[in-house]
C-alpha cells in the first residue's frame, strides 16, 4: 500500500500496537484517545527541537512534519517522522546521539527508571 492510501485506509501501524494510537475515536472513547495522541505530539516536539523541526496532528488520521524555515511533509505514521526529519534536516535522527541526549537532558524532567523514591 502506498503512504498516500495509507492516510485514507484507517488501519494503524505496527508501531501503534500496544498504544492507544491504533484504536478509533469511536472505540476508545474519543477524549482520552486524542488528549494521548496531543501528549505524543508533544514528547516528540521536544526531540524534533534538536532537529530544527516540529510535528502538528493532521485530522488525528497523519502527522505534519515541519521546519522552522517552512519546509514541510505530511508522513502516517510514527516511523516516517524519522525519515521526513532526516530528509528535511539534511542529518541523521540517530536516537543515540551524544549531542541529542544531552540536549533532551536539559529539555525534560528526569526519570527514575529504577523506581527508588
Amino acid at each position: 500500500m502506498c503512504g498516500f492510501c495509507a492516510v485514507f485506509s484507517g488501519i494503524p501501524h505496527w508501531t501503534e500496537t500496544g498504544t492507544n494510537a491504533g484504536e478509533s475515536e469511536r472505540v476508545s472513547g474519543g477524549r482520552d484517545w486524542r488528549l494521548t495522541r496531543q501528549e505524543r505530539v508533544g514528547l516528540i516536539n521536544r526531540i524534533l527541537e534538536f532537529y530544527g523541526c516540529k510535528i502538528d496532528d493532521w485530522m488525528a488520521e497523519s502527522y505534519v512534519v515541519r521546519s522552522l524555515r517552512g519546509r514541510s511533509e505530511i508522513v502516517p505514521y510514527l516511523p516516517q517522522i524519522w525519515l521526513a526529519v532526516e530528509d528535511i534536516a539534511k542529518k541523521p535522527a540517530d536516537p543515540l546521539d551524544p549531542e541529542l541526549l544531552n540536549f533532551l537532558r536539559g529539555k525534560m524532567p528526569a526519570v527514575d527508571l529504577a523506581g527508588s523514591s
